[in-house]
């Protein structure tokens, strides 16, 4: 049997798999702004990481020995790059409009629905890597229990908030809060953090908060904007707020193939993260199908028993934590 590849040059490589990673991800996936993808061709990575000793010179004698500067501690980063994937059975009517010959609209409009599907197939495996991105950021962990498949990884992300008095009960110190953990990132690591990511709802209530208002406008009964809200933290030299509430939707194979929708980032948790890949990346590694190369690889698969033509769109994935201590994770809401 013929297979989409033989009736179509869109679905044959490497110009299939080039056309499906040029499909944009999705507006609302920010992720890869603090883990940029990164390839490797490796499966399993063990890094060393340095932390570099800043030790200010000392005021020396002239013609005196030069004291000695320590060596660089070093610590391990290590993990397994996961296989993640999605498939699409072509139906017989799809794989008969790609036939007629004698109808070039009817094949145009098959071929475009197909690397639409295609299409569709690579975003849920970028909703797939987003997840793994803010499992990380979001919660310092990756815990995934479905089908048969564990992982359990720690990234040795320790600072952990919790605001004494949640900000959306009676009487909150949601500036003393904020000013604190920003000086606790300060005292770690010795720059302030980017942005602190966060809910919509607790952005809302951070405008909403009588004692912000007075501090920002004068009045605790006045409307207080996002802008004029990151205005004044920038004003005193603390990150400006983002609101960020995407979600994912997938098929939970544990309950019957129920559809499950997933904020990425719990709506009651804030994060303060450095920007441009300071935290570490998402590695892209090798895959079987796409002959050991890293990246997103799209394929199609032509059986005979039963006789069908498959999508098929495979990536290898897993984050990769160098610096944890640019992650402070913090809960606000109740």
């Amino acid at each position: 049997m013929a297979g989409l590849a033989q009736y179509s040059e869109y679905f044959q490589n490497p110009l299939f798999s080039e056309t499906i990673q040029e499909v944009p991800v999705k507006k609302g996936y920010i992720g890869s702004r603090f883990l940029p993808n990164e390839n490797t061709y490796d499966i399993d990575f063990n890094e060393t990481v340095l932390t570099r000793q800043a030790d200010m010179a000392d005021i020396v004698d002239s013609g005196a020995e030069l004291p000695l500067t320590d060596r660089d501690p070093v610590r391990r980063v290590s993990g397994e790059i996961t296989d993640i994937g999605q498939s699409y059975i072509v139906t017989k009517k799809e794989l008969a409009a790609l036939q007629d010959k004698g109808n070039a609209g009817r094949r145009a409009i098959a071929e475009k629905q197909l690397l639409g599907k295609a299409a569709l197939i690579k975003g849920n495996l970028d909703a797939r890597m987003e997840w793994m991105k803010w499992q990380a950021m979001g919660t310092g962990q990756l815990a995934y229990n479905k089908g048969g498949i564990k992982l359990g990884v720690d990234f040795g992300v320790t600072n952990i908030e919790v605001a004494a008095v949640k900000w959306n009960a009676a009487t909150p110190t949601i500036l003393a809060d904020y000013e604190a953990w920003v000086q606790d990132y300060v005292d770690l690591n010795g720059f302030s953090p980017d942005v602190y990511v966060t809910s919509i709802a607790a952005i809302r209530v951070m405008m909403n908060d009588v004692a912000l208002r007075k501090a920002i406008t004068g009045y605790s009964d006045k409307v207080l904007t996002i802008d004029e809200l990151n205005t004044f933290l920038v004003s005193r030299q603390m990150p400006k707020v983002e609101a960020f509430d995407s979600l994912v939707t997938y098929r939970d194979v544990d309950s019957g193939g129920a559809r499950v929708t997933q904020r990425l980032l719990d709506a009651k948790k804030g994060v303060f993260l450095k920007e441009g890949g300071e935290i570490g990346s998402l590695l892209l590694g090798p895959t079987v199908e796409n002959s050991m190369n890293p990246g997103m690889y799209a394929h199609t698969i032509d059986q005979q028993r039963p006789m069908r033509s498959i999508i098929e769109v495979v990536a290898a994935a897993f984050p990769k934590i160098m610096e944890p201590n640019y992650i402070t994770i913090t809960t606000v809401l109740a």
